[in-house]
């Protein structure tokens, strides 16, 4: 009988760990929209990559590559229209305003 319950909780285990495996691309998929700047869709694309699209989602273009030890855990507008980028670094994470040129990025 002990055999039986290790053997349940062990099952239990995998799928648990298996869900929390397939969340990160659960979410990806729910951001996939972006967020609306400018008439520019903007949105993270993983390893801290942000991507751009000018059709509505469609396509999606490479608009900065801030490098893979970072990564893009938010993309919102503020409320004075500006467009920000929670970039986190390790534990550490810091914000980044899109420049008035929409393509340089300036710390806060």
């Amino acid at each position: 009988m002990q055999r039986r319950g290790f053997l349940k909780l062990a099952a239990a285990s995998v799928v648990a760990s298996a869900a929390r495996l397939t969340f990160p691309w659960a979410a990806a998929a729910a951001k996939a929209d972006g967020v609306s700047y400018g008439g520019v869709l903007y949105r993270a694309g993983g390893n801290g990559r942000i991507l751009t699209s000018a059709d509505g989602g469609v396509s999606w273009t490479l608009h900065s590559d801030l490098g893979d030890i970072y990564s893009v855990s938010r993309l919102a507008v503020d409320r004075s229209n500006r467009l920000r980028a929670t970039v986190d670094y390790g534990t550490r994470g810091f914000v980044l305003t899109l420049g008035p040129d929409s393509r340089s990025w300036l710390t806060t």
